[in-house]
């Protein structure tokens, strides 16, 4: 028994009422106090809703850290099994020492809760105060809200009422209970003062990819469409050594260089232990046996054709699949830049399917336009996009003039590299 003599605290939750929340970080301020250090982002943050005050809807705020989800989305997908649940508290823990640094979860997590600790190279997140949950006491945050707008229950409560205001795309049932506005109206104001422009505010997101930052996965998951192609065509296969060589060492770097990505490049061998849940692990074991074929197909003994293309294949897969958490907001749910289309298109290319590619690659710029036209927020035309589908106009051309394949081939690739260049900016 612990807790004052209960026998399951697994059911504690967050009481968050909008009504009474005025933004005043104390609650903030309270889970620094208690926990200390917590790198350049702290684990609970206040959202305001219509931060430009516009007239008409109300101005409200919400402070959000780990909701310590029934079906915790972070815990389920975490490729090294660096978080569980206390059977104590309820609560979801990290644990550190076990931590890669991958960052997975921060994409997974609906919540924004897990944060990455730049000097550490790992996570940090809120572990609902536990050791204050198991004697009686509530968490820092609530303790020291000054308008008892966070508070906590001990007590059961009906999974239902458990609903966040948050729109997420799939519930993970968290462990909080918002009680909503009272009165859901903004002061009534004569709208004609404003101009139209007045009244159009940039809502702020949480930016979870960027480009610059992920250059070593652009490289790594370009390098294996590129990869899987060959092999898919079976042109490694019937090529010289110094091509087989080189096909050798673009894997090898890549999967170098996507280690580049990990706070704890040490610990990266825990990276293939949830395999069961995660696509990032898949993406790595898949990775790995088909390298693995490769390479044995290429200098020891001939394999079977399958035994080389299926794990490539499923690499292609786990990579597109790995992406879908930040492509949640897209309303067409694939991108002309993902690894299996670049794969397919160079496929065809390869095995001289040229009107096959034609239509391919028509489908792929009808993706890319019904983005431009639909999407949320509507992708941009811009110079990538014109050098991107220049390249492939021009690599099509040349299929008709008597040009080195070599040639044509290498323009083609570099229009793809920079479709995949697009698929980044747009997770951006």
């Amino acid at each position: 028994q612990y807790g004052g003599g209960r026998k399951d605290m697994s059911a504690n939750y967050f009481i968050f009422d909008k009504n009474k929340c005025v933004a005043c970080h104390a609650c903030v301020l309270g889970c620094m106090n208690e926990n200390g250090f917590q790198s350049n982002q702290q684990w609970r943050n206040i959202i305001t809703e219509n931060k430009a005050k516009l007239p008409g809807i109300p101005l409200f705020h919400i402070s959000l850290a780990c909701n310590h989800c029934e079906d915790a989305p972070c815990m389920k997908n975490c490729p090294a099994l660096a978080y569980n649940k206390s059977l104590l508290s309820g609560a979801i823990l990290h644990e550190s020492e076990n931590c890669i640094g991958c960052q997975y979860c921060i994409w997974q997590c609906p919540y924004d809760a897990p944060k990455f600790n730049t000097q550490s190279g790992v996570i940090e997140k809120c572990h609902f105060c536990e050791s204050r949950i198991l004697e009686n006491q509530s968490p820092a945050c609530a303790e020291a809200c000054p308008t008892d707008a966070l508070g906590f229950s001990f007590d059961d409560i009906d999974k239902n009422k458990i609903t966040p205001s948050i729109s997420v795309a799939q519930n993970p049932h968290p462990s909080i209970q918002i009680k909503e506005l009272e009165n859901e109206e903004g002061p009534e104001i004569d709208m004609s003062l404003f101009e139209e422009e007045d009244l159009v505010i940039e809502e702020e997101g949480v930016k979870r990819v960027r480009i610059i930052e992920e250059w070593p996965l652009l490289v790594f998951t370009f390098i294996v469409a590129v990869l899987v192609a060959f092999s898919a065509s079976g042109i490694g296969n019937q090529s010289p050594d110094w091509i087989k060589w080189s096909i050798t060492a673009a894997g090898g770097i890549g999967a170098a260089l996507s280690s580049l990505h990990l706070g704890k490049k040490l610990r990266m061998w825990r990276a293939v232990l949830n395999i069961k849940h995660s696509w990032l692990s898949r993406e790595i074991f898949f990775f790995g046996l088909y390298f693995l074929a490769m390479v044995t197909d290429f200098f020891l003994f001939n394999l079977n054709y399958y035994v080389v293309l299926i794990p490539g294949a499923l690499t292609l897969l786990s990579i597109d699949m790995l992406y879908q958490p930040v492509q949640q907001k897209w309303r067409m749910p694939f991108h002309s830049g993902q690894s299996i289309f670049i794969s397919t298109s160079l496929f065809l290319l390869l095995f001289h399917f040229y009107w096959l590619l034609l239509v391919f690659i028509l489908i792929r710029l009808g993706i890319q336009l019904y983005s431009m036209l639909v999407d949320n927020p509507p992708q941009k035309m811009n110079a990538l996009i014109l050098i991107r589908w220049g390249m492939i106009d021009l690599a099509i051309i040349f299929l008709f003039f008597d040009l080195p394949y070599i040639f044509i081939f290498l323009v083609f690739l570099l229009g793809e590299l920079f479709d995949r260049i697009l698929f980044y900016k747009e997770l951006d």
